[in-house]
């Protein structure tokens, strides 16, 4: 993809999404594999699929919401029932949970949606006949993609409600969470999908978006195009070294630091998750985050005075029984180090000429300058153990190796 060949906004981001991650999933034997039919594939399948809906009336389900302003409710809130779109890899799974109830439910309007990287999340275009203005779905998906199953039960998407309300607080920039639909009334097992909104909360935000594995991912139509990252260095007017530890990665550790010590929110930021906003000649850019499907500490949140308000899951050392220290590691040294970060000074060591070495002494002087005693980290790096647990489970083992990253 070459940036001046379109000025279309969200075309970039689709295409980006789609087709700019060519060898970004090697961190793990796992990260390529994803269960999933041709017909919803980011690559294999159409530009568009139709979600099948249902309207469930409230004795059913809920419709869950918190306190950050969204139109999107209007599109999915009824008087005495609310819509629930389905993924339909999941409404064919045959463990679905109540899935013949589901079926007994009236159907709704189709839902019109492109297929992005993560595949159980996508973007809606129409509701039925009509077009709607572009936002996130994020769907039940009972199937495997990377490592885990993924299935978005209510407390999750009570969590992932709760952690936007936090990063609202705290004015990160990320792409809230407003809302979502739940089927069944089971507390852990019912089931259901979360709203997100298309644009990154604040001012500032550049005309296009695109997320960061897009800059150093392999384009998979036009394999001999320039990477995104080499364009976006050209048009910035910086070399390439200033450009990476200025425009990503102090803003990368800032950003990480900065959430966790006012929030306790461990965010994954992650090459996936990050997101890079930037205008049209790529002059100016920003750093923003997506998908609350995080850790909390609650220690953290303690020596802020917060400690009783915490939410439903993923609460360490309540339903995470897992040192804090080690889960920070997970979701810094590998997440946003290994993951993501590393990738970047690959590129940027073998086609931009930043010497090895460059970008992680950015990282390490921010993290040094920045980081307060709120947030405990391991002297040596933490991972996931690379096997598929029967349960669903992971495990974390402690690598051995130095964080290049802090």
């Amino acid at each position: 993809m070459r940036l001046r060949e379109t000025d279309d906004p969200m075309a970039v981001w689709l295409y980006a999404e789609r087709y700019l991650g060519g060898g970004t999933r090697t961190y793990s034997r796992f990260s390529g594999e994803a269960e999933i039919s041709d017909r919803c594939h980011p690559q294999r399948g159409a530009d568009t699929f139709r979600l099948p809906t249902f309207r469930v009336p409230d004795r059913l389900g809920s419709y869950l919401r918190n306190r950050l302003p969204s139109r999107l409710h209007e599109r999915y809130r009824h008087d005495g029932w609310f819509l629930l779109p389905v993924h339909p890899d999941t409404l064919d799974h045959p463990d679905l949970h109540r899935r013949a109830e589901l079926l007994a439910c009236p159907p709704g309007p189709p839902v019109e949606v492109v297929p992005l990287a993560n595949a159980r999340t996508v973007l809606v275009r129409r509701i039925g006949d009509q077009p709607v203005e572009p936002h996130f779905l994020k769907l039940h998906y009972p199937r495997r993609l990377s490592r885990f199953t993924r299935r978005l039960r209510r407390p999750i998407i009570e969590l992932q409600l709760w952690v936007a309300t936090e990063l609202a607080r705290v004015r990160v920039p990320f792409l809230p969470e407003v809302g979502g639909g739940v089927f069944g009334t089971d507390p852990t097992e019912s089931w259901g999908y979360l709203l997100r909104e298309p644009r990154l909360t604040g001012s500032g935000s550049g005309r296009f978006t695109v997320p960061l594995f897009a800059l150093y991912g392999r384009d998979r139509r036009a394999g001999d195009d320039p990477t995104l990252l080499e364009q976006l260095v050209a048009h910035s007017g910086l070399d390439a070294a200033s450009f990476l530890s200025e425009r990503v990665v102090e803003p990368m550790v800032t950003l990480w630091l900065r959430t966790a010590e006012a929030t306790g929110c461990l965010t994954e930021p992650h090459g996936q998750n990050t997101l890079l906003t930037f205008s049209g000649q790529g002059r100016h850019s920003r750093i923003g985050y997506r998908d609350c499907a995080v850790y909390v500490d609650p220690a953290i949140r303690r020596g802020l005075g917060r400690g009783d308000d915490l939410p439903p899951r993923n609460v360490i050392s309540v339903d995470i029984d897992v040192p804090r220290a080690q889960v920070a590691s997970l979701v810094y040294d590998t997440f946003l180090g290994s993951h993501a970060l590393s990738y970047l000074a690959r590129l940027a060591a073998d086609r931009l000429g930043v010497p090895d070495g460059h970008l992680p002494a950015a990282a390490r002087r921010t993290f040094a300058r920045l980081a307060g005693p709120a947030v405990a980290l391991p002297p040596t790096v933490f991972n996931y153990d690379d096997q598929l647990h029967p349960d669903g489970s992971w495990r974390l083992v402690d690598t051995g190796a130095a964080p290049d990253w802090r």
